[in-house]
């Protein structure tokens, strides 16, 4: 199995377990290696390197410990957010120089 699909299983388990949710959620550091450790711990062989080359971004980890605590709130399904962290990769790879209607609409 590729580092790519363990990656995807992951964040697949952690939609579904609100222990894993707990662990990512501060005081976990918002970085790949706070992310890799939980991962580790959990059983997953995925080191920082390997999530970076999924998630591309470095706010995705701050962002998504955002996004837990809403989904756990009730505000908003964590996977729905995963989901359209998904389409913002795609369109990027897409169009590498069109980020800005996407970066604006985050950072506003």
């Amino acid at each position: 199995m590729s580092r790519r699909n363990d990656v995807i299983k992951f964040f697949q388990k952690v939609c579904d377990d609100p222990t894993l949710q707990e662990q990512l959620k501060p005081p976990c550091p918002s970085t790949r290696e706070g992310f890799a450790g939980v991962a580790q711990t959990s059983g997953y062989n995925i080191s920082g390197a390997d999530l970076d080359n999924y998630v591309r971004f470095a706010q995705f980890y701050e962002q998504c410990q955002t996004a837990i605590a809403r989904h756990q709130a009730g505000e908003k399904p964590l996977p729905q957010w995963l989901n359209e962290w998904e389409k913002h990769l795609q369109r990027f790879e897409e169009n590498p120089l069109d980020d800005r209607y996407d970066t604006i609409k985050r950072f506003i």
